[in-house]
């Protein structure tokens, strides 16, 4: 796995967090407007983000961050 500094794993975090939602937000039925303007802000910052970000991210690594971050999340949310 490559090395980050502090400030490159918080850009990771904040791109990671941001596909998640996005990938959650496509799991979701229906559509409303609530979920249509949350998915263009969202679609919005991750140009923003892809655009600043300083480090590069290997696919198959982002792959597993957002395995492992959907895996914690789950884990967060068992009743």
């Amino acid at each position: 796995m490559t090395e980050y500094t502090e400030e490159g794993r918080l850009e990771l975090k904040i791109f990671v967090t941001m596909t998640l939602l996005q990938e959650l937000l496509d799991e979701t039925e229906g559509r409303t407007n609530y979920k249509d303007k949350v998915k263009r802000k969202i679609s919005q910052l991750g140009q923003c983000l892809q655009e600043s970000l300083d480090v590069e991210i290997d696919t198959d690594e982002l792959s597993l961050y957002l395995s492992n971050a959907t895996q914690a999340l789950d884990n967060s949310l068992k009743f």
